[in-house]
């Protein structure tokens, strides 16, 4: 696994991520993740408060992509990895703000480990791995 770039960085947090992962027969499920940013060089962590589509998914499948793009500048990339679930443990306490659970009474910290970033540039380099 290696580092996030600077310019990897300051798109996830200054873009708007979507989450995109499979459900169990195949289909892709993609959402907005507002919470999402940059927990460390490796990994990426969000919030999970709905319960729905993403974390039925990464139960079963932790295999996920997170798109992050800007339109002006056309530039963005795909992160793929592995998305580990946290509820109730010590990653939980440690990460999950309070405000999640007094708004929704329940959350969940979800940590994804970086395993390869793509470009997703409005160039004929779109889709290049470069992690």
């Amino acid at each position: 696994m290696q580092n996030l770039t600077k310019e990897m960085r300051t798109m996830i947090e200054e873009q708007f991520p979507f989450l995109a992962t499979v459900d169990k027969d195949g289909y892709p499920k993609i959402g907005p993740k507002g919470s999402l940013h940059v927990l460390d060089s490796q990994h990426l962590i969000y919030y999970e408060h709905t319960f729905r589509h993403a974390y039925s998914n990464i139960s079963a499948n932790g295999r996920v992509a997170v798109a992050v793009a800007d339109r002006q500048a056309q530039k963005g990339f795909r992160f793929e990895g592995l998305a580990h679930l946290h509820e109730d443990d010590e990653i939980t306490e440690r990460f999950l703000p309070k405000q999640i659970l007094e708004r929704f009474n329940r959350g969940a910290v979800v940590i994804i480990d970086i395993h390869s970033v793509y470009k997703l540039d409005n160039t004929l380099e779109a889709g290049t791995r470069i992690i």
